[in-house]
């Protein structure tokens, strides 16, 4: 069965002073009907570029200069922004990292709602605004009918996160992608939101492409995760192979950075060192200078993604002994 969407050997890169600099370079993976995919990596490992990279949405020193995106069969990849228009919002729908940015301040929420459906489905007047109001009781907004005249500076940030995957969910794509979808948001409603993506997704059978920093979200939402580093996946698998038998020294890393309730420990466990610079990336293994296991072949000579079992790749030649431990 074919894939939802597959992003195949990407490279993303941004012109600086210094030329073309490369932000993410062969990454690759794939989303299935249904699936719930976490994309993890601490921040500017890529992960947000992936994203605008699938919808085409790259500032304007950016460029894709290589890999292909299929979505529904379809390379993304090289489409025109009139044809992109078509699939942004509609078929494919994003929830960006910050609501309160990426809701226009002087709109009413009703209107930022209808304008997809507008676009993408010729619905205006008031049954754009009564579609609006039936998406923010979808996603679980009190009093809808007050809400939908109200601006966004009004609402909480709980309340404008809703409004965001409402828009998102407006013309029922197939595709949702989440850009850390609970950042900023206490404990109680981050947990809202969850609830309620993982609601939408069983109810619509949809994928959801989750970005995340938080481990701990992505044992609770996804079936499979992607590990990035520096531009790379370093690891990827179903969830449950990953945190039970990590194979990278930089998954092992995140995962042993997180508290656990039955160890007390005065200070948590941390990985040394800082993620190379864009225009200095070495040679061999990206993560060599941090990695307690690194040996001269890491440093001189980059690996390719080793499988550990079906479905569960590392890129790490000890990966090769299974010296990796946790």
């Amino acid at each position: 069965m074919a894939h939802l969407l597959e992003v195949n050997d990407l490279k993303t890169s941004f012109y600086t002073a210094s030329g073309y600099l490369p932000a993410i370079d062969g990454v690759t993976f794939h989303i299935d009907q249904g699936e719930t995919l976490g994309i993890v990596g601490e921040s500017g490992c890529g992960k947000s570029v992936t994203s605008l990279s699938i919808m085409q949405l790259l500032a304007a020193n950016g460029k894709i200069q290589g890999g292909s995106i299929t979505f529904n069969g379809r390379n993304l990849v090289g489409l025109t922004d009139r044809e992109m228009r078509k699939i942004r919002g509609n078929e494919i729908g994003m929830i960006f990292q910050e609501p309160m940015t990426s809701l226009n301040p002087v709109h009413r929420i009703g209107k930022q709602i209808g304008e997809s459906l507008r676009i993408h489905k010729g619905i205006t007047g008031s049954a754009a605004k009564a579609k609006a109001v039936e998406l923010l009781n979808l996603v679980g907004i009190p009093r809808a009918e007050q809400i939908v005249d109200e601006y966004p500076h009004r609402l909480s940030g709980g309340m404008r996160q809703r409004v965001m995957i409402a828009v998102a969910m407006a013309c029922d794509p197939q595709l949702l992608i989440a850009d850390e979808p609970t950042t900023a948001l206490d404990v109680t409603i981050q947990a809202q939101i969850l609830d309620l993506m993982r609601k939408i997704k069983k109810e619509r059978d949809m994928g959801i492409m989750l970005i995340t920093h938080d481990l701990g979200v992505v044992a609770e939402m996804c079936d499979r995760v992607v590990v990035m580093y520096a531009g790379k996946v370093v690891e990827q698998g179903a969830v449950r192979d990953i945190f039970r038998n990590p194979s990278h020294p930089y998954t092992i890393g995140l995962l042993s950075s997180i508290p656990k309730l039955e160890e007390r420990k005065e200070r948590l466990d941390s990985i040394p060192g800082t993620v190379p610079s864009i225009e200095l990336m070495p040679a061999g293994c990206r993560f060599a200078a941090r990695c307690p296991h690194a040996t001269d072949r890491c440093v001189r000579t980059e690996p390719g993604l080793l499988p550990v079992t079906p479905g569960h790749d590392t890129r790490c030649w000890l990966a090769e002994d299974q010296e990796v431990t946790a």
